[in-house]
């Protein structure tokens, strides 16, 4: 297969760039993905940037878990959910970034970015980092009961062709009754300005597990499972060639094995 010639034109790269972070308008998103459609290139920079994209994503989520993260001065604190932001963007300014991360850098001994990561800070902090945005979605919609899921379980066939389609992550609902979780719905997110698949699980108790999937993951598709500490939410990441997966819920429940489970139904 012969590779596709890398992209030069500096106004595409700016546009192919505006699309993968969400920031065209519904129509030049559509004529973006025609032109993929029919140029290899153009998909080929797209992947690229998609999986890119990712990458910093997670660097930043651990970033915020290093040493001193949690004694930031309040300047420097993501803004908290609430009912009117709860679908924007994180509130991060330059100034802001950029004094979070000499911050941390200085604590760590700047030895972690220097290993981690070899993009330009400013590339790094390009976001808050779609696990800690889905951190804070599971703190608003747990406590939901009647309006837990947007799109109820009966329609489960409707679900999977519905979230597939629109991340672009084709999964299957995984059954996790004998675990003691039942099956509630599903919501449609929005993290790192990307499409977000959100399955909602109860428990006897009514505690909420969730489960949620984001195009983007690593090439070499190890699936190594990634506990993650975001206080009163936990998580298991792992990846796939083309997705990230997290499971989500509270530091009693088994996450570990939830996840195991799932990546082998989903």
């Amino acid at each position: 297969m012969t590779t596709p010639s890398p992209i030069t034109d500096p106004a595409l790269l700016e546009r192919l760039s505006a699309y993968v972070d969400g920031a065209l308008s519904p129509d030049q998103m559509t004529e973006v993905e025609a032109l993929a459609a029919r140029d290899p290139a153009v998909l080929a920079e797209i992947e690229s940037l998609q999986a890119l994209d990712l990458q910093l994503n997670d660097a930043f989520d651990q970033m915020l878990d290093l040493p001193g993260a949690d004694a930031l001065p309040p300047a420097l604190q993501p803004v908290a959910p609430t009912a009117a932001n709860l679908n924007q963007a994180p509130s991060w300014g330059f100034g802001q970034i950029a004094a979070m991360l000499a911050m941390l850098l200085v604590g760590a001994g700047g030895g972690w970015f220097v290993a981690q990561n070899s993009a330009p800070p400013a590339q790094v902090a390009q976001a808050r980092g779609w696990m800690a945005e889905v951190a804070d979605y599971h703190r608003v919609y747990a406590t939901q009961v009647r309006h837990l899921a947007e799109v109820p379980a009966s329609e489960k066939e409707h679900i999977e062709a519905w979230l597939g389609q629109t991340t672009g992550v084709p999964f299957k609902v995984p059954d996790l009754s004998a675990a003691g979780y039942t099956f509630q719905g599903a919501r449609l997110l929005v993290a790192a300005g990307k499409p977000v698949s959100q399955l909602l699980y109860t428990d006897a108790a009514g505690q909420v597990l969730a489960i949620c999937a984001i195009a983007g993951g690593d090439p070499e598709g190890t699936g190594e499972f990634t506990p993650r500490d975001f206080g009163d939410v936990q998580m298991v990441n792992w990846k796939t060639g083309t997705a990230s997966y997290v499971v989500v819920g509270t530091p009693d429940m088994d996450l570990p094995v939830l996840a195991r489970q799932v990546a082998q139904e989903i």
